[in-house]
């Protein structure tokens, strides 16, 4: 059984990045799997009065959600606690048609979505991208399979920002088709499990974000942080929402 707990390397407070002067970023910080320090794919985003989650994982906060985003079924992905203690009954939470069985009894709107599917809340679009690993962790077993219909999303808030959470994905052909975007989120752990930091880096720079944010690493290989940061072409900022900054 894996064991998820918030990582006593955190700081006291949440790290906030404000995009500009209506969309703020804010993270929690380090989780620990198993004993193993680690950087989550778990990000709360404010625009104006709306608050969005994207899997939300050991978040500490009760501030309500207007949307939450779930990309798989993962545990550090996935966590029921976190989304029954910020949903309302208002809530729209989207994820996948493998997730949604697990969801169908919280008090909110349960969404599901799949590769290719977009919807417009006015306030905030998206569109589900896919996300799969096509490198198996043993012998012929994927730990994210294309048959899962797992997903990232674009996610476009008010005039036009846009933010791409890729989940957890090997840099797979489909995703040539992300594009305009200004802040990435995107796993860089490898191990079969997503894309290396070299991997990362080739679709950081075919997508050309004004902003990457490296997420689903763990601590003890923070220096693969500093060769992320170095194969990032020119113009592409590197933002780190750990505690112990890498910027």
């Amino acid at each position: 059984m894996i064991k998820i707990t918030a990582s006593n390397q955190r700081l006291d407070h949440p790290q906030n990045f404000e995009v500009n002067d209506e969309i703020a970023i804010i993270s929690w910080g380090e989780i620990t799997v198993n004993k193993v320090e680690f950087f989550p794919s778990s990000f709360q985003i404010r625009f104006n009065q709306m608050v969005a989650y994207i899997d939300p994982v050991e978040i500490i906060t009760n501030k309500k959600a207007d949307y939450i985003f779930i990309t798989h079924s993962h545990p550090d992905h996935l966590s029921i606690k976190d989304i029954q203690r910020v949903i309302k009954p208002e809530t729209k939470l989207i994820c996948p048609k493998s997730v949604e069985k697990k969801l169908r009894k919280l008090n909110c709107k349960v969404i599901s979505t799949k590769p290719g599917d977009n919807r417009d809340f006015t306030e905030i679009q998206y569109t589900a991208v896919p996300a799969y690993n096509t490198k198996p962790v043993f012998l012929w077993l994927k730990a994210h399979p294309r048959s899962k219909e797992n997903v990232g999303y674009i996610i476009k808030i008010g005039e036009g920002t846009r933010l791409y959470h890729a989940g957890d994905t090997d840099n797979v052909a489909e995703l040539s088709d992300v594009m305009d975007i200004d802040i990435a989120f995107i796993p860089i752990g490898g191990d079969n499990l997503t894309m290396n930091v070299k991997e990362a880096a080739e679709l950081a720079n075919a997508i050309i974000p004004k902003t990457v944010i490296p997420i689903h690493y763990e601590l003890k290989r923070i220096d693969e942080l500093k060769q992320f940061k170095k194969l990032l072409n020119k113009g592409i900022e590197m933002k780190t929402m750990h505690s112990k900054n890498e910027n």
